[in-house]
């Protein structure tokens, strides 16, 4: 029987298989009933005012002090008042064209002075990268930032945007996170189903922060799989990711989106439902990201980093654009392995499809060609050291699936302004039953 017979064959399966799989998640006990709904009550606060979007998502202006991370005991009694949040630099801001001299460029929060005024308006255009060719020329790539501000300027001062949720959102969400989770080692061969073509540190030095430049795609992907690239930072257990995502089981739809990840001891979860405190009233941490890049055409892309306030509070800040804008923040408190220091960085792409089912595409969701106007790139890769911005050691270890249609090429610094990128992506088409 031969292969164009057999997947459409497999296809159907599993789609009656994942039917299945999330009908049980929805065939609950008065008890589960109960819990979701408690559940839906916390996510789903009062709202001062409600946002919805051009792609129907809904959100809802929440009062910063409403939000579900302070539902967490260790946060309680927290002294996090937005009123009184300050954003200043840590240092001279270092340039660009210099990452391994310069000083840390990234705004602090201190989280005793705070002035709403000085965060509103700060989305000011992504530096541009530029081409990467096989010969290592760079010639200049017309390179467009993504803007993904809420449309009419967002939640009032005093509120953060928090996606509406429903119980089918939920029950989604639990089904995702507990997936997330269950990858203690995500690299190990006996992980099946989740697959991956990254470039990670294997130094044991301290790390404070990760970030990178990386072009968005939208790829199509079936009901329970996802595309994905992103950074990430870890130790031990624990992790924090954010990035772009293709991911309908998620989200309900096919769009691209921003998002992020927690793994803090007992919390597993995507964007706003579990320990990530949100500052930002016009941008949303999982917004809908849109144009995407095109293959051979226009390139569209964010940039991203996971940074610690290494001098004031020890929390972990999620950072957007260039120069950056804090979006929010991961409190110490939270977190046991991370809550002083990280000990890994990752850069690259990561999908996922069930066992009988040809994976969907990464990154550009074809081969690589060693081109950033083909390829998927996290470009501008950079790791925190000692408060000081740096290039990623050249010896990173990558780890690429190839067998099922995933590479990885770390290119290491090739200067210019695109600096140290990693390419990534792939077909996909391979199946663990069909390898």
């Amino acid at each position: 029987m031969g292969l164009k017979v057999i997947l459409p064959y497999l296809l159907v399966c599993y789609l009656f298989l994942y039917c299945k799989w999330i009908e049980g998640y929805k065939n609950l006990s008065k008890e589960e009933e109960l819990e979701f709904e408690e559940q839906l009550k916390r996510l789903n606060k009062p709202p001062v005012k409600t946002i919805k979007t051009k792609y129907g998502d809904i959100y809802d202006c929440v009062d910063f002090y409403k939000q579900l991370a302070f539902d967490h005991p260790l946060l309680k009694n927290h002294n996090f008042h937005p009123e009184a949040f300050h954003v200043k630099k840590k240092r001279k801001h270092s340039s660009l064209s210099n990452y391994k001299k310069g000083d840390l460029p990234y705004l602090m929060i201190n989280l005793v002075e705070f002035n709403h005024q000085v965060l509103d308006g700060l989305m000011q255009s992504t530096s541009i990268p530029q081409r990467v060719s096989q010969e290592n020329k760079v010639p200049k790539l017309d390179f467009e930032p993504v803007n993904i501000e809420l449309e009419g300027g967002g939640c009032p001062v005093g509120t953060v945007p928090i996606r509406r949720t429903t119980k089918d959102d939920l029950i989604r969400a639990k089904v995702y996170s507990e997936m997330h989770a269950s990858k203690m080692d995500p690299l190990a061969d006996d992980k099946p189903d989740t697959y991956y073509a990254v470039a990670r540190t294997k130094q044991d030095i301290n790390y404070e922060g990760v970030g990178a430049v990386l072009n968005v795609w939208n790829i199509p992907v079936a009901a329970s799989q996802y595309t994905s690239g992103r950074i990430k930072i870890s130790n031990g257990a624990e992790s924090l990711e954010a990035g772009w995502t293709v991911n309908p089981g998620l989200y309900g739809d096919n769009q691209t989106h921003l998002y992020i990840y927690t793994n803090a001891g007992q919390l597993h979860c995507f964007n706003t439902q579990c320990g990530y405190v949100h500052l930002k009233p016009d941008i949303p941490v999982d917004a809908v990201i849109n144009p995407t890049s095109s293959y051979g055409g226009q390139t569209y892309g964010i940039t991203l980093s996971i940074v610690k306030d290494v001098t004031d509070t020890n929390n972990w800040i999620l950072q957007w654009d260039d120069p950056p804008i804090n979006l929010g923040f991961w409190p110490a408190k939270i977190f046991t392995d991370l809550g002083n220091t990280a000990t890994q960085a990752e850069w690259g792409g990561e999908t996922f499809s069930p066992s009988d089912v040809p994976g969907p595409g990464m990154g550009s969701g074809h081969a690589i060609r060693l081109d950033t106007i083909y390829d998927a790139f996290c470009a501008r890769a950079h790791i925190v050291v000692d408060n000081t911005v740096i290039n990623p050691p050249d010896d990173l270890e990558d780890h690429d699936d190839d067998n099922y249609g995933y590479s990885v090429v770390n290119k290491r610094d090739v200067g210019d302004d695109v600096h140290y990128v990693i390419i990534y992506g792939g077909v996909g088409g391979m199946t663990e039953n069909l390898y």
